[in-house]
């Protein structure tokens, strides 16, 4: 039965949406104006998206009842789903908003009508439709569009192309950053492995110090944002950054999980671009390990190269950081023809024989950037160190991580066996 409604839904899925969709978006516009209770906010930006929206509604739920998207729920359809879900109770709804293509995020933000609307930053994404950052950021810049004065802009001003966003509009601009001239200030940021992120914020009179769960500098946007909405919201800064080191790290962006052979991932495998490749580069780099492992597929979105060339670079550069390089793609062979180095590279086209070879190589003591792009399914990895996974296509037309998909083949049992890390909680106070 499974079988057939599958089969269904790849013939007439596409075509039962098309109709639909226009029905369920006039729906939903209908039910955001009845929503006049909740305070929207919408998140949106080339990377950190759901990171920041997980931190958002972290905060927020400490101060009231508070919705959030769906997992990475954020463009099209998905959208006018999530603001269905919304309840009149809800004093805060918190929603990601993103695009692939011109037009799409005007579309989305006319749906959802944030309150406050919140830019973390333009990096180079989706370069099948942007050939440039200026045409991404004249796409985010739409997220903006028709804000009114009694709305709210929370924009990143280290992100010159984000900083102009606001300029000649009536709303309310609150501004975030390590820039001296941001209104919610970071300083003094450090996030060394096994440490977490840290820093100090100061946002007027008002200073503290912050400690998350998250792995890497280059999460301080979402951070950061994170706090600003809070504040905006009416949250004091000592409560707002105390609440936001209650957040995990969301699965598939920098999230540290132990192994039963001791080996330590840091799964990254959602999304593989340039905008993500070199940070994660730099949490190993400078992380204190035994050994440092990668295993990586291709990148994705590397503009105006071939895809030799960009396997090549790729290769080079990770053969800066690791002492152990996997990579694992049809194009496998090029990405270790630029990592040079033999001894320590292996190339995979197959990824269960990619899982078998970590599954008896990995050991206690190594930390290992598990990175790719949600295509790729590069989770299958990591979940066959726990147990006995299922499915090993090479090719999956969905695009969605392994952690919730059906056919894994994982048992509860089993997926139990990964042991997310968290960082041990400290006492925060002002400084």
């Amino acid at each position: 039965m499974r079988r057939i409604a599958r089969r269904l839904n790849q013939t007439f899925g596409a075509q039962i949406l098309g109709l639909i969709e226009p029905f369920v978006v006039l729906t939903a516009r209908c039910w955001r104006t009845l929503l006049w209770r909740t305070t929207v906010i919408g998140v949106t930006g080339s990377v950190g998206k759901t990171t920041a929206k997980e931190s958002i509604a972290g905060i927020l739920s400490t101060h009231g009842r508070t919705f959030k998207s769906y997992r990475n729920q954020n463009g099209g359809l998905s959208v006018a789903l999530n603001v269905l879900r919304i309840r009149p109770w809800h004093r805060y709804a918190v929603l990601e908003i993103a695009t692939t293509q011109a037009g799409e995020m005007l579309r989305a933000t006319r749906i959802a009508r944030p309150d406050i609307r919140v830019v973390l930053n333009v990096k180079s994404t989706h370069t099948n439709f942007f050939l440039t950052l200026d045409d991404i950021a004249r796409e985010k810049a739409q997220f903006l569009a028709g804000i009114g004065r009694k709305q709210i802009a929370v924009i990143n001003v280290d992100d010159s192309r984000v900083a102009k966003m606001s300029e000649g509009k009536s709303c309310g601009v609150a501004t975030f950053g390590v820039a001296s001239t941001a209104d919610l200030q970071a300083s003094l940021s450090s996030s060394v492995w096994p440490s977490r992120l840290s820093f100090k914020v100061r946002h007027g009179n008002e200073s503290a110090n912050v400690e998350t769960q998250l792995v890497g500098e280059h999460w301080i946007p979402s951070a950061l944002a994170s706090i600003a909405v809070a504040v905006e919201c009416g949250m004091n800064l000592t409560d707002a950054a105390a609440a936001l080191q209650q957040v995990e790290p969301f699965p598939g962006r920098m999230q540290p999980v132990q192994v039963p052979s001791g080996a330590i991932f840091l799964r990254d495998d959602y999304l593989n671009s340039l905008g993500t490749l070199g940070p994660a580069l730099k949490v190993l780099k400078d992380a204190g390990a035994e050994r440092k492992v990668i295993v990586i597929s291709d990148l994705m979105d590397a503009p105006h190269t071939s895809p030799r060339e960009r396997q090549r670079q790729m290769g080079y550069d990770c053969a800066q950081v690791a002492d152990l390089l996997v990579f694992v793609s049809a194009a496998a062979e090029h990405a270790a023809s630029g990592a040079i180095d033999a001894d320590r590279i292996h190339s995979f086209k197959d990824r269960q024989q990619a899982a078998d070879y970590l599954r008896t190589e990995l050991r206690d003591g190594d930390l290992v950037l598990l990175k790719g792009e949600t295509r790729d399914h590069l989770a299958r990895l990591f979940f066959e160190q726990l147990g006995k996974v299922s499915c090993w296509k090479n090719i999956c037309g969905k695009n969605m991580l392994c952690d919730i998909c059906w056919e894994l083949g994982l048992p509860p049992s089993d997926m139990g066996k990964g042991v997310v890390i968290t960082a041990p909680a400290k006492q925060l106070s002002a400084p």
